[in-house]
């Protein structure tokens, strides 16, 4: 293992794919964080989901670096068999696969209705776009992807923020009644999990399936340099998008009668706490921010399902994969609306997901002992030891 110092840009580079590809429909459009912490009435449940979710993902992250980093590894087979064994290790994959498939549909959706809510298209045709849009740069590859979604992911954090800051003056002063209103019974919340405490847990756990082979690519590709580099980027990525996520769902408990009734609860705070010709700037952009947030996770989500079955992305049959899982996926989303698509997906998805990181984490702290107390583990050269030995 290298020494390096990473350049700074490379590193912002790394962190905005990150984020751009642990945020989607979900994140974007509100859904998520009402699911996971709008509807448990009480601020301190809310923080209790971002604290669980962060400190998994965090750990789980690193673990999968660790992999990496130390071992070659950069697809989700050599990663989960490493950590679990071969026969866990397979079952894990079909995890993540499942989850990664499964969430490329509700984004899909969630991508044609912020287009039918916003500006009237039916869902049918915005669907069908957002479809055409992830194909087409999906086939590209993933050094593709990430130059595309490595410059949108923290404008869309940052402009999701800013939303969040400028309601915050409107809503939190609200934040008691919508509690009330969610604890009596007066509003009908779709949650995640249920209580706040496995809310958390399968937070954590959609992350984790979701970025676990992107996140081993990044540990492998990052091995020339300390690997505090590599840390600090999963901390900061994960550590953001719980923040975000945070203060935009205290947003929406103090609008809670409204956002339980939209689709998209984002956009809906967006055009409800501006008004005039800046109002209709501001929501048109960000619908259009939404609509990138989208797109930036859809397109390495298919290739994440495409490169399970077809190693090479330039290839003809990784290629058709991409075409045929569009289209697969375009029909389904005709028939089950985006909220029930998002809340059965990320839900138990998510407790998988918290379970294959819970081994990883234990297994990495094991290993990682292991390799210091044999010298194998050396910031400054990778040992032919730890290359050559079986795990």
């Amino acid at each position: 293992m290298g020494n390096k110092k990473i350049g700074l840009g490379l590193m912002l580079n790394l962190i905005g794919a990150m984020f751009a590809y642990l945020i989607g429909s979900g994140f974007a459009s509100g859904q998520e964080t009402m699911q996971y912490f709008s509807g448990w009435g009480s601020v301190w449940n809310s923080l209790g989901v971002a604290a669980i979710a962060l400190l998994l993902s965090c750990l789980a992250y690193i673990a999968y670096s660790y992999a990496g980093r130390t071992r070659g590894l950069k697809d989700l087979a050599g990663i989960y068999d490493f950590y679990a064994g071969n026969v866990f290790g397979k079952l894990f994959q079909v995890f993540a696969w499942l989850f990664n498939a499964c969430c490329y549909m509700f984004m899909i959706s969630g991508f044609g209705n912020v287009i039918h809510q916003q500006w009237g298209i039916s869902i049918p045709i915005g669907s069908a776009i957002g479809v055409v849009l992830s194909v087409t740069i999906a086939v590209m590859g993933l050094n593709k992807i990430i130059d595309i979604i490595g410059k949108v992911g923290p404008i869309i954090v940052l402009f999701t923020l800013f939303i969040g800051i400028v309601a915050a003056f409107r809503y939190y002063p609200m934040i008691a009644e919508g509690n009330a209103a969610i604890n009596s019974g007066d509003v009908d919340v779709i949650r995640a999990g249920s209580n706040w405490v496995t809310a958390g847990l399968s937070f954590a756990g959609c992350n984790l399936l979701l970025v676990s082979a992107f996140v081993g690519t990044i540990g492998y590709n990052l091995r020339e340099y300390k690997f505090i580099y590599n840390q600090l980027i999963m901390i900061i990525s994960s550590g953001g998008i719980m923040l975000v996520s945070f203060l935009m769902g205290l947003n929406h408990i103090g609008n809670i009668q409204a956002a339980v009734q939209a689709s998209i609860p984002n956009l809906l705070l967006a055009n409800n706490v501006f008004g005039g010709n800046a109002g209709i700037i501001l929501s048109l952009l960000f619908a259009i921010i939404i609509l990138a947030a989208i797109f930036s996770t859809i397109c390495p989500m298919l290739w994440t399902c495409a490169s399970m079955l077809a190693k090479d992305d330039k290839s003809k049959k990784y290629k058709l994969i991409c075409v045929i899982a569009g289209i697969c996926v375009y029909i389904i989303t005709l028939f089950v609306p985006y909220e029930t698509l998002l809340n059965y997906i990320m839900t138990y998805c998510g407790y998988s997901g918290c379970v294959v990181a819970v081994v990883c984490i234990v297994r990495y702290f094991i290993i990682k002992s292991r390799d210091k107390k044999e010298g194998l583990y050396k910031e400054s050269v990778l040992s032919n030891k730890i290359k050559e030995r079986k795990w």
